[in-house]
Formats: C-alpha cells, sequence, structure tokens
C-alpha cells in the first residue's frame, strides 16, 4: 500500500511539474511576443485615454471618436480611472466620478457632490484584484501566483493556448494565446458585475494594440458573458502615455465636505452596519422634515445608497431604502426598475418579475432591463 501511494504521489509530481515547464514555455514566448520583460520592466506608469461603453460597441462612437475616458496605472498596483488635477490633459480638474486603489484600500468619489467612500466587499475585491499593472503571468513567481498550464482551448470560436494563473485572495485569471504567436488574445476573469451580484465569467476579448515604448498593449476590448454570450460592454484607448508621471500621491483620496443629502446618505451607509432598517430611515425622515429637506431633490442620492446598501448585501436595508423612494415617486419607472434589480439580486424571483412588469407599465425603456425579465419568466 506504501508503495502505491509513493508511485501515485510521484506520478502527480511529475505531471504537476510537467504543467508548470509547459506553463513557464507559453508565458516564456507570451512575454517575447509583448515586446521582452526588460521593455515590460521600463515601463513604471500609463495612462490610457479614450472612451468606454456598455452593450454592444457604438457606431457612433467609432464615427465620433468621443474620449471621455482616463485611466491611470503606476507600478505595482496603484490604479485610478477618472481625471484628477494632476493628471496631464485632465484640465486641472477633476472628473464627475473617479475610483482609484491607492496600494492598500480602494475609493470612490463623486467630485460635485463631495461624496467619497471606501470600498468594500466585492467592490474593494474588483479594485484591489484589477489593480496589478502588470498582467499576472509577468514574473509570476516572485509576485507569488501559482500557473498552469491548461493546452488547447477553443473560446469563441477561436483556437487558443491557456494558461491560468492564481493570485491568491482574487479569483483566477485564465489567459488566451495565439497558438502561433503566442500574443494574447483574451483573459478570463469570474467577477462580479457592478460589484455587487453573483460572480459571472467574463472573457475580455482585445480587438486591438498599441505599441507603446516597444510593448504590446492592448487598446480596444471588450467584455463577454460567458454564460450567455451577451457582450456586456468595453473600452477604447485612442491614447497610451507611458513614463509621464512619477508621484504616488495622485492615488490618494482627496480631502472632501459632502453637505445636505449627500451627508445624510454617507450617515445612513455608516449607520448600516449596525443599526436596524428602521434606525437607518428615521435618520433620513428627520432631514425630510427640516426645510432644506423638504427642498432637496433626494432622488439620485437615494438611489446610490440604496445600490451601495447591495454591494454589502444589506437588503432589508436597500429595500426600504428604494420603497421610500417609490412611496415619494409613485411614477417613477426609474424606482421601480431599482426595487427590481433589489429584489433580483436577493433571489427573490416573483418580487423581481412583479417590480420588473410595473416598470415596463410606467414606460421604462431598457434593453436590459427586458432580457433580464425574459430570464426570470423563463425560469
Amino acid at each position: 500500500m506504501k508503495r502505491v501511494l509513493a508511485a501515485t504521489l510521484f506520478f502527480a509530481s511529475c505531471i504537476a511539474q510537467a504543467q508548470t515547464n509547459s506553463a513557464d514555455a507559453v508565458i516564456q514566448k507570451a512575454i517575447a511576443a509583448m515586446g521582452g520583460l526588460d521593455r515590460i520592466h521600463a515601463i513604471h506608469s500609463l495612462v490610457f485615454r479614450g472612451f468606454h461603453y456598455e452593450g454592444s460597441y457604438p457606431q457612433e462612437t467609432i464615427q465620433n471618436r468621443t474620449s471621455n475616458a482616463t485611466m491611470t496605472r503606476m507600478r505595482p498596483n496603484l490604479r485610478l480611472v477618472g481625471c484628477r488635477p494632476e493628471i496631464p490633459q485632465c484640465g486641472g480638474q477633476w472628473g464627475r466620478i473617479v475610483e482609484a486603489y491607492d496600494g492598500q484600500r480602494g475609493w470612490e468619489l463623486n467630485w460635485p457632490k463631495q461624496r467619497l467612500v471606501r470600498t468594500v466587499n466585492k467592490a474593494e475585491q474588483a479594485l484591489r484584484c484589477g489593480a496589478e499593472f502588470d498582467p499576472l503571468f509577468v514574473d509570476y513567481k516572485p509576485r507569488g501566483f501559482q500557473a498552469e498550464y491548461l493546452g488547447e482551448k477553443t473560446v469563441l470560436s477561436s483556437k487558443t493556448i491557456a494558461v491560468q494563473i492564481d493570485q491568491q485572495g482574487c479569483s483566477s485569471a485564465i489567459y488566451y494565446f495565439n497558438p502561433k504567436t503566442f500574443e494574447l488574445e483574451m483573459t478570463q476573469l469570474t467577477i462580479p458585475v457592478h460589484a455587487r451580484g453573483d460572480f459571472i465569467p467574463t472573457v475580455a476579448v482585445y480587438k486591438a494594440f498599441k505599441i507603446v515604448n516597444g510593448v504590446r498593449l492592448p487598446s480596444r476590448t471588450e467584455e463577454i458573458n460567458l454564460n450567455t454570450g451577451e457582450t456586456l460592454g468595453g473600452s477604447e484607448s485612442t491614447s497610451i502615455e507611458a513614463n509621464t508621471l512619477d508621484d504616488p500621491a495622485i492615488f490618494a483620496a482627496p480631502a472632501v465636505h459632502p453637505t445636505g443629502i449627500t451627508a445624510v446618505v454617507l450617515d445612513m451607509l455608516k449607520a448600516a452596519d449596525q443599526s436596524t432598517p428602521e434606525q437607518v430611515m428615521a435618520l433620513y425622515s428627520k432631514f425630510r422634515a427640516t426645510p432644506e429637506g423638504q427642498r432637496a431633490d433626494v432622488v439620485y442620492d437615494m438611489n446610490w445608497l440604496g445600490f451601495e446598501l447591495l454591494k454589502v448585501d444589506k437588503y432589508d436595508h436597500a429595500l426600504a431604502v428604494f420603497h421610500q423612494v417609490i412611496a415619494e415617486n409613485p411614477t417613477s419607472a426609474e424606482a421601480e426598475e431599482s426595487l427590481a434589480e433589489a429584489y433580483l439580486q436577493q433571489g427573490d424571483k416573483l418580487n423581481a418579475i412583479a417590480a420588473f412588469q410595473k416598470a415596463f407599465d410606467l414606460g421604462l425603456k431598457s434593453d436590459d432591463a427586458r432580457k433580464k425579465f425574459a430570464r426570470l419568466r423563463s425560469q
């Protein structure tokens, strides 16, 4: 029995070693196809400018080349999406919405409203795991990752060579390479859409590349839901600049001074950690009873609060918020859609169907909502 066990362990070790060797061979060729390790290491910051979109690639955007997005990265794991004054060509101004990972924590900022939150739960994981400067297969051993050779795989009708990288504390990433050139074609991740809800397998399909300082970088990407084949969205970088920034302080969150309903919803979000839905909503009622509260337009902030509560799976709190918005706006199709999303994430399919139907009855025009509604009905 001991000899059989020893032989089994030996062969298992041989298989694992062969997989590692095969993975390393593919990775070495993939790094060479990118431009080589020296050129990759020589890039310490990147600024991407272009646009992003939801759904299929918009023809009108292709024609107009509308630029509305900026993403900045710096080694080893600093990332900022949006504009801030220190970034060139941002015009010395903050973007309306900014999200970042500062090397320790993620944060999200609505600059006009002075609303700053530290990310938690799935949103925190998504920012942290997505902040690595290089693809995970580059220097994977020094970074403490594990590699596995998956062999030939056909994905979205393309024949590829696949390598899986396991990043501790994050979901695995599968890289699909061209079997002849070993250029990167796709990356598969399992992530929660909008940093909440169920984790779903998605594939980033690289449609175009730019050579930056001798390194081949993806410049146009489409995100595909592998479960449904649906195009979730994508991005195109019309320009990519290397080594134009040196100060990591640009990834730190700024000081903010929220007021009015914005300050109230931040207090409600903080209180939800320890308080009941009724106690949280009492803070809102207190504000609404004031002259300022009676004049305030609260829908945007309350809807934001509801979805922030969903990110941390506070379903009862989120439902109380969405029901309050509906009570004050009974003809709002968008409010009913938000309620439907809350029920859907909670797994309450019957109430989700009813809320979606009411949203449509009130005039909601949303292809995404229609698809979700159809899937719920079919189940």
